[in-house]
């Protein structure tokens, strides 16, 4: 085969010319696109940041009851400020 571009002799299973580097061939496919980052949804996050705010302020006013919340709210409400602050940095 002849290379179309330089001229030289390749072989004919050759994919480009070892001389001037051109494709041998058209190319059947184009490569894939990468898929553009998600962009950050900051009303959601903002939205969850609020309702947190809310249940934990609920917790430590009288609207509760007056009485100190049970130590399992204060384990369910870290275990969700942690989610919570994982969730926000996970979308940046």
């Amino acid at each position: 085969m002849i290379c179309r571009d330089c001229g030289a002799e390749i072989d004919d299973r050759a994919l480009i010319c070892f001389r001037c580097g051109t494709a041998t061939a058209d190319r059947d496919r184009e490569p894939q696109q990468e898929a553009p980052p998600r962009a950050a949804r900051p009303r959601a996050a903002m939205g969850l940041v609020a309702l947190f705010v809310l249940v934990v302020v609920y917790f430590l006013t009288p609207l509760s009851g007056g009485d100190p919340p049970h130590p399992f709210v204060w384990l369910v409400l870290t275990v969700a400020g942690v989610l919570l602050a994982w969730r926000i940095r996970m979308t940046k």
